[in-house]
């Protein structure tokens, strides 16, 4: 067989070629690739220099090396073969955007300074189906034994045991259906060695993190929304300093959730393309459909889908498409898979009219007879805190019900329950609120409300200082719920983050009952739904505060396909919603109470 071809050294002399200028560009002819796909990747332009015979950037930190992006190229067909689906059995040769976008960017252009690779990261984002997989699986096997890294380490990464089994498997068969592969390399279970440069090809779980003492040539993380956490992900890549030119590539497609790594990646990748981020070593290639787009429209479907007609069908697209349209719950995953749209994002909660058409006056002196519970949101230092008392009272005559849904864990599986509640009670509100007076100025041009009328009505309390006074908020919160006694008997909860150190002094030294609670769909999800049904159905008095009201206004919601909701601060920071996140824990705290032993039951937990 051919041997791999070696890279060239800096300095070392170029094949000679024409002082003409060629007759085809960097990437061959035909459209540039950022013309032929608008806005999927950044404009790699280039200037031809007949004195050095190549075409460099025009500010000449970067050149086009023909040669290696040539040779990453033809390393698919000449080595590598389909083994799945119509192409089985034929050569791998690349689809146009993979040797555009992908292959000849890449592994071609260079750094001028020292002739290394310019890119160092990849982040490859296509819908289902385009056939990134595959390239990932062919490009780790070029890296480590055609890229001339001495003892190269590559690893494939996917999100589970599984997912990494399927992510081997492609490279196993690939190896093993060539006869040239196959010989110079050694597949094991796990890995693939090739023995005249010592080096491997290893694919990884994520319960791989806590592992050390990685040297990465070459990183592929797979289907990176799968990855759980930053763990593995910062193992892997703080380590590829150790090597001369490592390249990390992310592929994937749209996710749900955007708290994640991937979204996290998706959304920096987002900001090299629009130029925001200056970051000339990061390559972004996005496919994704807009959410102004009709989803209906085939030439959308052309447009965000490189492979249409090759890799998927037109056919199979508008039969999911028609799907879509009947069931509801199949829109997501085309939007997802087919369109490579992220769902459930954060969107707007409670509707604010809903909100304003329960503002009622509240009798104080009645409340104390009421089953009252708490909520704490602490802040972080300099920000607002909240703290919400929250009575139930039950009402009279006819109620209307609500299906609530939570998420039960077990050690094997998890499930969604959903049960059927009566909104036969109503629940009335007193907020009160801290921020730190040396900061508060700086919060109203920030956060663009203004805290020092706040102040002033009495809805704000400032503490001295430019962090919020711990010891003043836990002798606030014990003299406000000191007209309460029925909260002795009854819960506090609070959010771990930043208010244990009160809640447990409210605890041991005041002796309010609390309990923690995370900001997750399993813990929150009930008391969410309920809050919302609530508020629709007039079930909730309030007297209009306005900082409440402007955490209500802010708040966002994120909905799972089987039903759980949580709120979720927006991303902006200058949008608080403390005071709304310890109503939902309150409210939370009275679902886990047993009601009035008088009381008809309103089937809490």
């Amino acid at each position: 067989m051919p041997a791999a071809p070696a890279r060239r050294k800096a300095g070392a002399p170029r094949r000679r070629s024409s002082r003409s200028r060629p007759a085809t560009a960097w990437w061959g002819a035909g459209a540039p690739p950022w013309e032929r796909w608008p806005g999927v990747t950044v404009k790699l332009e280039a200037v031809w220099q007949p004195s050095r015979r190549r075409w460099e950037s025009r500010d000449g930190r970067y050149w086009y090396d023909a040669e290696a992006g040539q040779r990453a190229c033809d390393f698919f067909p000449a080595f590598l073969k389909h083994f799945i689906g119509e192409f089985a059995g034929q050569p791998f040769e690349l689809l146009d955007y993979q040797a555009l976008l992908l292959s000849k960017p890449l592994f071609g252009w260079k750094r001028t300074e020292d002739d290394r690779r310019r890119f160092g990261k990849v982040f490859a984002f296509l819908p289902k189906g385009a056939g990134k997989s595959p390239w990932g699986a062919g490009t780790g096997i070029y890296l480590a034994i055609c890229d001339g890294e001495p003892a190269a380490e590559v690893y494939a990464v996917a999100g589970d045991r599984q997912q990494a089994r399927i992510v081997h498997d492609n490279a196993r068969i690939m190896v093993e259906e060539s006869p040239d592969l196959s010989e110079m390399c050694e597949v094991l279970r796990d890995s693939i060695y090739h023995a005249a440069s010592r080096s491997t090809y290893k694919v990884l779980s994520s319960d791989a993190s806590t592992k050390h003492g990685f040297r990465p040539h070459g990183i592929i993380f797979d289907e990176l929304h799968n990855q759980k956490d930053r763990k593995l992900f910062e193992a892997l890549t703080k380590s590829m300093k150790k090597r001369r030119e490592p390249v990390l590539i992310m592929l994937t497609h749209a996710g749900d959730d955007d708290e994640t790594l991937c979204y996290e990646e998706y959304d920096y990748a987002k900001k090299v393309l629009s130029g925001t981020v200056p970051d000339d070593a990061c390559l972004p290639v996005i496919f994704e459909a807009t959410p102004e787009e009709d989803y209906r429209n085939p030439e959308v479907w052309r447009r965000v889908n490189p492979g249409h007609g090759i890799t998927v069908q037109h056919r199979a697209i508008a039969a999911e498409c028609e799907e879509a349209q009947v069931e509801p719950r199949k829109l997501n995953d085309f939007l997802r898979f087919t369109l490579n749209r992220w769902v459930n994002q954060a969107v707007a909660w409670i509707p604010i009219d809903w909100w304003d058409r329960c503002r009622e006056p509240i009798a104080r002196e009645g409340l104390a007879e009421l089953a009252v519970f708490g909520g704490l949101d602490m802040a972080q230092k300099h920000d607002l805190t909240a703290f919400v008392l929250l009575f139930r009272e039950y009402t009279e005559g006819p109620a209307p019900t609500v299906e609530l849904a939570t998420r039960t864990e077990s050690e094997l599986a998890s499930e969604t329950v959903k049960r059927e509640v009566s909104l036969n009670f109503r629940i009335s509100l007193l907020p009160h609120f801290w921020i730190p007076a040396d900061t508060m100025r700086e919060h109203e041009q920030k956060d663009r409300v203004p805290y020092g009328q706040w102040v002033a009505q009495g809805l704000v309390t400032a503490t001295e200082g430019n962090m919020i006074d711990y010891d003043r908020v836990f002798k606030d919160i014990v003299a406000i719920c000191a007209p309460y006694p029925r909260l002795q008997g009854s819960l506090i909860g609070y959010d771990p983050a930043f208010a244990s150190d009160i809640a447990t002094r409210l605890r041991d030294k005041a002796g309010y009952p609390i309990v923690e609670l995370r900001q997750n769909f399993v813990t929150l999800s009930e008391s969410s739904q309920l809050f919302e049904s609530l508020v629709h159905a007039g079930r909730v008095r309030h007297d209009g505060h306005r900082c409440l009201r402007w955490n209500v206004e802010n708040a966002m919601v994120k909905r799972t396909d089987d039903g759980l909701i949580r709120p979720v601060k927006p991303r902006q920071q200058s949008k608080r919603v403390d005071g709304l996140l310890a109503t939902v824990f309150a409210l939370r705290c009275a679902l886990t109470m047993p009601e009035e032993t008088a009381a008809p039951s309103v089937g809490l937990l």
